[in-house]
């Protein structure tokens, strides 16, 4: 069984990275960190060090660096969802970390398409964290 967490390189996406940690850490449970490739990154991930970089960062900034984790890539073919959520299906996890941005009260009511679309589909329950708010 494994926690996973979906990878984006933002500030929400390193806070799911970090609370995916930390469920995993309690739980037990391995650490997976999920990556849907597009034309953009896809010529940057050719070996994968820049994104196990960017994601060891983000465990690092949060206290987990000696946490073991283990990446999941796929590419998508027009549908970055449909790809996560089979990337989600196939890994034998109990739940699933998204990062989202703050939002306005509508926002909020609308949800993001593509969170809504994670909430729909995907079977296991899925942990939606903010990043962190910044000290005043």
């Amino acid at each position: 069984m494994s926690i996973a967490v979906v990878h984006k390189d933002s500030p929400e996406g390193r806070a799911a990275i970090v609370h995916g940690a930390r469920e995993s850490a309690s739980r037990g449970e391995k650490l997976l960190i999920l990556h849907v490739l597009d034309d953009v990154n896809l010529a940057q991930v050719d070996d994968g060090a820049a994104l196990r970089g960017e994601i060891q960062s983000a465990l690092d900034a949060g206290g987990f660096t000696e946490h073991s984790w283990e990446l999941r890539t796929t590419e998508h073919e027009g549908d970055p969802v449909t790809a996560l959520v089979d990337l989600v299906h196939g890994s034998g996890t109990t739940l699933l970390v998204v990062g989202t941005r703050r939002m306005s009260a509508i926002g909020k009511f609308l949800l993001e398409r593509p969170l809504q679309r994670l909430l729909l589909e995907v079977e296991v329950p899925i942990l939606v964290v903010k990043d962190e708010l910044p000290p005043e």
